[in-house]
């Protein structure tokens, strides 16, 4: 399951020195906390953390900011600052009484290019649970290149809130892009109407996630201002009934692979859709819907999209692009 592939570990660390920095020793005087490298700078959330405020700098574990949105406004371009955000028992099946019970509830904009944000949650499986706040809402809008993504549980329980979609990438209109994002290792389920939604935002890599019933679509393409999502990189999802998978139509030079998707096999174009795209490649999936009986040729689409090497069906091995 996607949480536990959550690679983390605390990098280097600066302690509270014993004595006031000294005159002319580089480094006596240095900020306390975290770093990734010679900038990156960790900063901690924490929503059920006792007295916690966003009017806190971060970096201390013990002393974690309220929200995720105090945190972005602290990173810094190209530093490789990192925000972690705590567990919570939030999780629509756990017991709210043994405490931290508040989930994260935020509608974030990412404008800093060069951020990690990672929720923590290596013991359980799905992710540290991250819900909508508005209907239709987006919890996280990424107009920033080089952003990472990783360790949620989106969802909005019992569809509390309703039609909201985890992560959206895409072009400001101006001079900000969403460009080279990377969603790993999340779960994306219960309530939602989208998971990852794409908007001229080149060379995403979007692996490793588990969309459950979905309610709209999985991974899709905006169409905002009309640019496709050229050169994604899809591979090694699981789609357990999601209304469509994967729908990236017009976009061109996709890798799709090793993505096991389950549905409707009566469906159409609801499995993988490329519709007027092209030289994409989608090799070495694992369909549930068989090549007899046109099962294939619906539920994927189209020929003319690029090479379908090898995806299986449950009665066998495709040889062609669907028709």
């Amino acid at each position: 399951m996607p949480s536990s592939n959550v690679p983390w570990a605390p990098p280097l660390q600066r302690l509270n020195p014993l004595y006031p920095g000294q005159f002319g020793v580089p480094g006596a005087w240095t900020d306390t906390g975290l770093r990734l490298d010679t900038n990156g700078t960790v900063f901690y959330v924490d929503p059920n953390a006792v007295g916690v405020s966003d009017q806190r700098d971060g970096t201390d574990p013990t002393e974690p900011l309220q929200t995720v949105a105090a945190a972005l406004t602290k990173c810094e371009a190209y530093k490789n600052d990192v925000i972690v955000v705590a567990m919570n028992s939030a999780w629509i099946h756990a017991d709210t009484s043994v405490g931290r019970a508040t989930r994260v509830s935020e509608e974030v904009t990412v404008t800093v290019p060069g951020v990690r944000i990672v929720g923590l949650a290596p013991s359980g499986s799905v992710g540290v649970p991250w819900g909508p706040l508005t209907n239709g809402g987006v919890l996280i809008t990424v107009n920033a290149m080089d952003v990472l993504v990783e360790g949620f549980c989106f969802t909005d329980p019992l569809g509390a809130v309703g039609n909201a979609t985890a992560v959206e990438a895409h072009w400001d209109g101006a001079t900000k892009w969403g460009d080279n994002l990377t969603v790993r290792n999340c779960y994306f389920g219960a309530g939602l109407d989208c998971g990852v939604m794409l908007d001229f935002s080149y060379h995403t890599n979007i692996h490793h996630n588990y969309f459950n019933h979905v309610q709209v679509k999985a991974i899709g393409d905006l169409a905002l201002v009309a640019f496709d999502p050229d050169f994604a990189s899809v591979h090694d999802n699981i789609f357990m009934n999601c209304a469509i998978a994967i729908e990236l139509q017009g976009a061109n030079y996709c890798d799709i692979y090793n993505n096991r998707i389950y549905g409707d096999d009566g469906g159409t174009n609801n499995f993988i859709d490329l519709t007027g795209g092209s030289s994409n490649i989608v090799s070495d999936n694992w369909l549930g819907c068989t090549l007899a009986a046109g099962q294939y040729n619906a539920t994927c689409s189209d020929a003319t999209s690029g090479a379908w090497v090898r995806n299986h069906c449950i009665d066998g091995e495709t040889g062609a692009a669907p028709t």
